[in-house]
């Protein structure tokens, strides 16, 4: 038996010692093939993508004139990079950088045993691999385009020294807030050379590329600094920099001056431009930049200088403002074409979102209002404290004005009766409206609160911008572009903005009489500094405070012309002083007055738009939008416009017919008690005749109003007849008479006959 069991175990040690072979076998075949592939296999890199991007890209201004981009002026070379700068990189990014050949084995071990025990922290991309990645491929994360980038990183590594590829690796990384390459990064965030860099600053630089949002050092310093002290002590670690500096430097912080771009007028146009063509082509911007576009956009050199020289005046923005920053934006209204963009502040205008204030009620509330026919520029609203449900706006430093028109609420930028409108035309028909003009508001914002633009996540300013051009266009809707047409490299056109279709939001008489309030808002209301202006402008100012009163967070200026739609934006922590009627109007105003060589043309006034009459007295004492009579004297009317979904029903007949009302003759023996109501429009005159004396005049009663009481003595023998006639003075000063009443009172001589 025990030979048997012998002879079992032999012939099991040796199947298994055959299978153990041949799975070895097969493993190193399929580690040969694997790694032979992958140093042997794949396509030799081109080497020419590895130059600036940007020479792969064509933008041209309106003129077709290429716009120059100072991206390419900061490329920067090794030699002008310093050591402590590649060594900060190095440290947190690819310690073994110099002796590995592109890929690192040992980090990739580590890598792979963290991800076994359930710690993803740790990536295993050398920098070379990171360089061929944001050059050559996509991000996706999948074997296939891994398996790529290290074979290209073996072939950059074969093909260039180490300094070429840091030299490549740090002029094409993104540090966010719009900056590529260490030097753009380093003078925005620190208005620095990379010469004058410390220790810190290059370990902050280092630590941002690991996520540009999180570790911005402008929207989230405290998560930068956090970022840039761990890049720091392994820098020490690894013997980069001496013990010395880093404690000098491991508690220290970093002023960040967040540099402004003036220096540039064109970036953060082209930022912009850039941005809206991946949209618009659906690609990366890294497809964008290296296949041969050409986008010719909208861009007026002139525009841009003035705009430029506007937003970065220093005169318009308050001493004690916390780094106020400023936008402005032109315009075109025929092409919607953005012509201009400035801000002090690198930022997308398509996601860049605040509070809008004031200057979303004639999109949200006036404008629908008046497209649904439920108001007229005339209709009365009581302007006074109103709580509705738990809500209870209140108005600018709590002043109401009473029974106030839907105009002057405009001017005026009154806020209860915005929300009495909204109400009246409801949040969910106002949001319907937004929608349809890509102002995109949240469920949340189906309240009352979005009359006076509080919303949710707020409002981009290029939305904003195009809700007015909409309004400019007489409610035809599209969105504003930077873009007129773009070209591949072949020449064929793949973009072109002529085949973009408007959208019917408002009809065109309610876009005109909003545009008239705006009107009138510029020559009377919040935006009166525009008011000697020698050509129609229409405006309307927003103001958002904070919490605290005594600041405010957001002041704009939004307004057109026939000719060109403008945004002037400032937020940050602003003092209460400084308001949408104040500092961003002027600077509106400034603008203008050197913007335009001739002056724009008025509106054009579109058909369906009705002049008409209103009752004078009707519209001040009883708050009612009355059509007037053809005939009332003009004293008495007002003239206003109208469109046909808001023209009053009701017509005056005061003029037509003068009569007395409730007229009352009651005779008590020599005494007739004569009562009436008195009409306001009216005068009246009672006369008396008399069998001897013939006709007298009584009482001429003008301007008076409540109910008339007379008592007339009358002939207790020969009677008398009183006559009462109502009349109204015309234009030529004729007196213009009714139906005279008449009473003929008993005498005794009468009784006789």
């Amino acid at each position: 038996m025990k030979k048997n069991n012998t002879s079992v175990s032999k012939k099991l040690f040796k199947t298994f010692a055959i299978i153990s072979a041949t799975m070895m076998i097969m493993s190193l075949l399929a580690l040969s093939i694997f790694f032979g592939t992958l140093y042997f296999g794949g396509d030799t890199p081109d080497m020419s993508q590895l130059q600036t991007n940007q020479e792969n890209l064509i933008i041209t201004d309106n003129q077709d004139r290429p716009i120059a981009d100072l991206k390419s002026e900061k490329y920067v070379d090794y030699s002008q990079i310093p050591q402590l700068l590649s060594d900060a990189f190095i440290a947190v990014e690819d310690k073994r950088f110099y002796s590995h050949n592109g890929i690192d084995y040992v980090r990739i071990a580590g890598a792979l045993l963290n991800n076994i025990k359930g710690n993803r922290t740790q990536g295993a991309s050398t920098i070379t691999q990171q360089l061929a990645k944001n050059v050559y491929y996509s991000s996706e994360q999948t074997f296939s385009r891994k398996f790529k980038e290290m074979q290209t990183a073996i072939k950059l590594e074969k093909m260039l020294s180490k300094e070429e590829i840091m030299e490549y690796y740090l002029n094409m990384l993104y540090f966010g807030s719009g900056e590529y390459g260490v030097k753009n990064a380093s003078l925005r965030f620190f208005d620095k050379s990379l010469d004058e860099l410390n220790a810190l600053e290059c370990a902050m630089l280092a630590g941002i590329v690991k996520s540009p949002t999180k570790y911005n050092p402008i929207n989230n310093y405290d998560n930068s600094i956090e970022r840039a002290r761990v890049v720091l002590k392994l820098m020490y670690d690894q013997g980069k920099i001496s013990e010395n500096i880093y404690n000098s430097y491991k508690t220290a912080n970093i002023i960040i001056k967040n540099a402004l771009i003036e220096n540039n007028q064109a970036k953060i146009y082209l930022l912009n431009t850039r941005y809206e063509a991946c949209k618009i082509l659906n690609i990366d911007e890294k497809t964008l930049l290296s296949r041969g576009y050409k986008i010719s956009t909208f861009y007026d050199t002139s525009a841009q200088m003035q705009l430029t020289s506007s937003i970065f005046n220093d005169s318009y923005y308050s001493s004690t403002s916390d780094n106020p920053n400023g936008i402005g934006i032109v315009c075109n209204n025929d092409t919607l074409g953005v012509k201009a963009l400035a801000s002090r502040e690198n930022i997308n205008i398509f996601e860049f979102k605040r509070q809008v204030g004031s200057t979303i009620k004639p999109l949200a509330c006036y404008a629908p209002a008046l497209d649904q026919g439920l108001i007229s520029p005339y209709t009365k609203i009581l302007d006074e404290p109103t709580s509705f449900g738990n809500y209870s706006p209140s108005n600018f430093k709590d002043k109401y004005y009473g029974w106030t028109s839907i105009n002057d609420c405009v001017e005026m930028s009154l806020n209860i009766p915005s929300v009495k409108v909204l109400q009246q035309l409801s949040p969910t028909t106002s949001r319907n409206y937004l929608a349809k003009m890509n102002i995109t508001t949240d469920e949340k914002d189906d309240n009352l609160a979005l009359a006076l633009g509080g919303t949710t996540y707020g409002i981009s300013m290029i939305d904003l911008l195009g809700g007015y051009a909409t309004l400019s266009n007489y409610g035809l809707y599209n969105s504003p572009t930077f873009i007129r047409q773009i070209t591949n490299k072949d020449g064929n056109i793949v973009y072109d903005y002529n085949n973009r279709i408007s959208t019917r939001i408002f009809d065109e008489q309610s876009s005109y009489l909003m545009t008239n309030m705006l009107i009138n808002t510029a020559k009377n209301g919040t935006a009166k500094k525009l008011s000697t202006l020698n050509y129609q402008v229409a405006c309307k100012t927003g103001t958002v405070s904070l919490e605290n009163k005594d600041f405010n967070s957001d002041i704009y200026s939004v307004g057109y012309t026939s000719q060109d739609t403008f945004l002037f934006w400032q937020g940050g922590t602003l003092p209460a002083t400084q308001t949408g009627g104040g500092a961003t109007t002027l600077m509106f105003k400034n603008f203008l007055d050197n913007y335009y060589r001739e002056a724009p043309k008025d509106f054009a006034i579109p058909n369906g738009i009705i002049e008409a009459n209103i009752d004078k007295y009707s519209y001040e004492h009883s708050n009612e939008v009355i059509l007037a009579s053809k005939n009332a004297p003009k004293n008495s009317v007002l003239s206003c416009v109208f469109s046909q979904k808001c023209l009053p029903s009701e017509i005056d007949s005061t003029y037509d017919r003068p009569a007395v009302d409730n007229l009352q003759f009651q005779q008590n023996y020599s005494n007739v008690s004569v009562k009436f109501s008195l009409n306001p429009k009216l005068c009246y005159k009672i006369y008396k005749r008399d069998f001897l004396k013939g006709e007298t005049l009584l009482y001429d009663i003008k301007n008076s109003f409540g109910d008339a009481n007379y008592q007339i003595n009358v002939d207790s023998f020969f009677g008398n007849t009183i006559t009462i006639i109502p009349y109204y003075i015309d234009d030529d000063a004729n007196e213009i008479l009714g139906a005279p009443n008449k009473y003929n009172s008993n005498g005794a001589f009468s009784k006789i006959r």
